[in-house]
Parts: structure tokens; C-alpha cells; sequence
């Protein structure tokens, strides 16, 4: 696969949780990994009078600008059409609406893959693709419809415990759950490169199936446009923030400046910016693909060109990464309002979310 294809379209972090951790101020300068773009433009929408969007992968860079360029130029209907809520016959139509408005690489990136535009672009990552086809080939053979149905339209966690443990959870779902979610089909067809190389033993498939199951009774179904994706390929009665309508109207009004992006490694990015620079930090899962050398020159990096008091969150999924014990110093962790956010997170399958607050004085 082309490097420089997309690995997600979305973000599969809970900008809700993220949001809250950060606590964004008008003054705050972010920087944020992009992945999808959804909790960048969460971040802007939050208030950040700054976010800089950093990933090595061009082409999620060059979504996450097409994200923005849509809020900017089309109505709201034209915007749920043309990034794939909606149906459409006229996506290629609406990208030369705005194509002008792009960066010349990205426009012409964007050229040159007319397939994922006319997929909808929120739906042409390699994770995307792999859970779309999850949710229209392989658990219809495990579930109906309208089994799927009375899941989604569980009304709390009661009735979810219930209906999993009498209804769901069948010797098929086990079966099917993880032949999907197995280390070499994850591999082969869903997680970007890397993401395996350091992740420990033990069965991948158990470890996500205990999450979800646990997830599944004990955190609302309803309003989680996480799992309706996960579970029917497309969005429902719920959408992450950046496409719900106030918050393209937001979007719509927030100045250009107030978003860089840049494509580079985050190491290089760091070390070439000088210190002091951000107030928080959105680094998504990133720990998971580092070796421990690399996770140590990471955190040092982060505490050089974070501000005193800046807020660093991240998740962690299959490696438990955490900063080095000579930097403990400079990290501090209210563990208890870390543990009331992650028990609110409408991802399943991370094993932990972190906060840490950067002290420098």
C-alpha cells in the first residue's frame, strides 16, 4: 500500500474526554497528532486560539485540510454529502467547488486519488475500510439487523448488561469477533505499520473482546457515534463535533491562521521548534509504535517546548507506554479525575487514557 495513503479518516479517539482533560483556554497553543483531523478541528472548536496539526503522513494532513476547506465552502447539506454522511452521485462536482481553495500539493494529491473523494472521504482510511466491511459482511453472519438494532437502542447501561449477556454474547459472536479482530488480520488489513512492533503476547482478539464486552456494560450506548459506526458503517443519530451543525458553523468562522499543519516526524518537529511553545498537547496513540529509546527522547521533547502547567493526553492501546522515570519530576498525574474520564470514554479498545501536567519551575 501507497505510504502515503490514508491510515484513518477519522479519529478513534474520544474528543468528548480529550476535550475535558485539556481544559482549552482562548490563549492555549496546541499541538495536536492529526490522524483523521476530527480532534484537531475538536480543539479549534473548543476555543484554542492556536492548534499545530503534525503527522508524517501527508495524506492525512491533506484530509484534514480538505476537512476544513469544506466546513469554509459548502452548505451544511454540502458539507454531510461531500465528506460521506450522506449519500451522494456528485462528490467529484463538489470537490472542484473548493479545490481551489487548496494548497497546490494538496490539491493535487487529492487529484490523483478521485476514488476517495467519490467513497466519501470520512470513510476511505485503511481502518475505515476494514470496519465498514466488518459491519456489512461479517456481522450480519453472526447477527440480524434487528438485533443490531435493539443494541444500538438500549436506553441504559442496565438494559445494555441485559441484553448482551441474554442476546449477544453467542458462541457465533466469539467466533467471528475473533477471526476479525486477530493480530495478523489487524495487521494485514486495519492498524498502520508499526503499530505491532513492540505490542507484548497473548491473544489480541481476548484482550479486545474483554474491553468491549466491559465497555458494552458500563458505558451508554446512546449518542456513541463510535459504535454505531463500528457496528453499521455509517453514522446515525450521533456525529463527532466537527460534523454536527454548530460546529461546522464554527468552523466556518474560525480564521485560517488558527490552524498549521504540518507534515513531518513528530521528533523532528519538536526538536525544531524552540521551547516553551505549547500550552497542550493531543498526541492521540502515538507511544504505541516507539521503541523505549525513542519514547525517551519523545518525552524529553514534549517537556522542552511545553509551557509550565501545559496538559499533555494520550491513550495507549496494546503497548502500556509511559514517560521515563528520570522525567517524573517535570510529569504529575490527578489519577482520580484521569480514572472519571476514562470511565467515560466511548472507545473500546484502548487500554488506557493519560493525562499529565508538565511542571517546570
Amino acid at each position: 500500500m501507497d505510504k502515503e495513503l490514508i491510515n484513518y479518516s477519522q479519529c478513534w479517539e474520544d474528543p468528548q474526554i480529550l476535550v475535558e482533560a485539556l481544559s482549552i483556554h482562548k490563549d492555549d497553543c496546541v499541538l495536536s497528532v492529526t490522524s483523521g483531523g476530527d480532534n484537531t478541528l475538536a480543539l479549534l472548536l473548543a476555543g484554542a486560539k492556536k492548534v499545530v496539526s503534525v503527522d508524517l503522513n501527508a495524506g492525512q494532513n491533506h484530509l484534514l485540510e480538505l476537512k476544513m476547506a469544506a466546513a469554509k465552502s459548502f452548505s451544511y447539506e454540502e458539507y454531510l454529502e461531500f465528506l460521506g454522511v450522506r449519500k451522494s452521485e456528485r462528490r467529484a462536482t463538489l470537490f472542484e467547488k473548493i479545490s481551489e481553495g487548496l494548497f497546490p500539493t494538496a490539491k493535487l494529491w487529492w487529484l490523483r486519488h478521485p476514488a476517495l473523494i467519490n467513497r466519501g472521504v470520512i470513510h476511505c482510511g485503511r481502518f475505515e475500510r476494514f470496519t465498514r466491511w466488518f459491519a456489512r459482511y461479517l456481522l450480519p453472519l453472526i447477527h440480524s439487523k434487528k438485533m443490531i438494532s435493539k443494541l444500538l437502542s438500549c436506553r441504559n447501561v442496565d438494559e445494555q448488561k441485559l441484553f448482551y449477556k441474554d442476546h449477544w454474547d453467542s458462541k457465533r459472536w466469539r467466533f467471528f469477533f475473533g477471526l476479525a479482530s486477530n493480530r495478523l488480520m489487524l495487521k494485514r488489513y486495519a492498524r498502520q505499520r508499526g503499530m505491532f512492533a513492540y505490542a507484548g503476547g497473548g491473544t489480541v482478539a481476548d484482550i479486545y473482546r474483554k474491553r468491549l464486552e466491559q465497555h458494552l456494560t458500563s458505558v451508554p450506548i446512546q449518542g456513541n457515534f463510535f459504535l454505531q459506526y463500528s457496528l453499521t458503517g455509517k453514522y446515525a443519530d450521533a456525529l463527532p463535533p466537527y460534523l454536527e451543525e454548530r460546529g461546522y458553523s464554527r468552523l466556518h468562522n474560525i480564521p485560517v491562521s488558527a490552524l498549521s499543519i504540518i507534515t513531518d516526524n513528530l521528533l523532528n518537529y519538536l526538536q525544531s521548534i524552540p521551547a516553551d511553545t505549547f500550552s497542550k498537547f493531543n498526541l492521540s496513540d502515538i507511544f504505541e509504535a516507539l521503541s523505549p529509546s525513542e519514547n525517551e527522547i519523545v518525552w524529553g521533547e514534549i517537556i522542552r517546548t511545553a509551557k509550565h502547567g501545559a496538559v499533555v493526553a494520550y491513550w495507549n492501546n496494546l503497548v502500556q507506554r509511559s514517560y521515563p522515570a528520570q522525567l517524573s519530576a517535570y510529569l504529575h498525574t490527578d489519577e482520580r479525575r484521569v480514572d472519571e474520564l476514562r470511565a467515560k470514554d466511548r472507545v473500546f479498545f484502548y487500554g488506557s487514557f493519560h493525562v499529565r501536567t508538565v511542571s517546570k519551575t
